[in-house]
């Protein structure tokens, strides 16, 4: 199990707990893996072997992310699946790559009952830019070193 990110959000008004599960990956080339995939239902998306890789790689990390989450924190009231990355090809033009991440979180569904978000291209950077105006004008040290980061950043005078 490697996940690239596991965050717990304990709501302290409730008691509800929620877990997060991210992969991330942040080529700027805008390809994901490289690799030689197996035979699978990716082969229907693109002939590219590098995209049909990645989607086999994505499959298997949501599949034990998913296990883990579900034996490590089986009391949590929600469990959140997300796949980030800043740069996917093909994202303007409905490219075969961005066909077969939709179709892994479709299957995601069917075999978990989880929704599996993704969170690439324009919603990445929504969401960075949404906590670079979070950071901005905020000095309060929240634990986070990514965040402080942007803190810095969005300070300096």
């Amino acid at each position: 199990m490697e996940a690239d990110v596991i965050a717990i959000d304990n709501d302290r008004d409730t008691g509800g707990q929620n877990v997060y599960v991210c992969e991330v990956v942040t080529h700027m080339s805008g390809k994901l893996y490289s690799g030689s995939p197996d035979e699978g239902w990716w082969t229907e998306f693109t002939n590219t072997k590098a995209h049909q890789y990645s989607l086999q790689k994505l499959q298997q990390k949501f599949r034990e992310d998913y296990r883990y989450v579900n034996d490590t924190f089986a009391n949590a009231d929600d469990h959140s699946y997300q796949f980030w990355a800043p740069v996917v090809t093909g994202w303007e033009r409905g490219s075969g790559l961005i066909n077969g991440l939709e179709e892994l979180g479709n299957r995601f569904k069917d075999e978990t009952g989880e929704e599996l978000e993704l969170i690439i291209n324009q919603d990445y950077t929504e969401r960075i830019q949404n906590l670079r105006k979070g950071a901005k004008g905020d000095t309060s040290d929240h634990g986070a070193p990514a965040f402080r980061f942007l803190q810095i950043l969005e300070n300096l005078k």
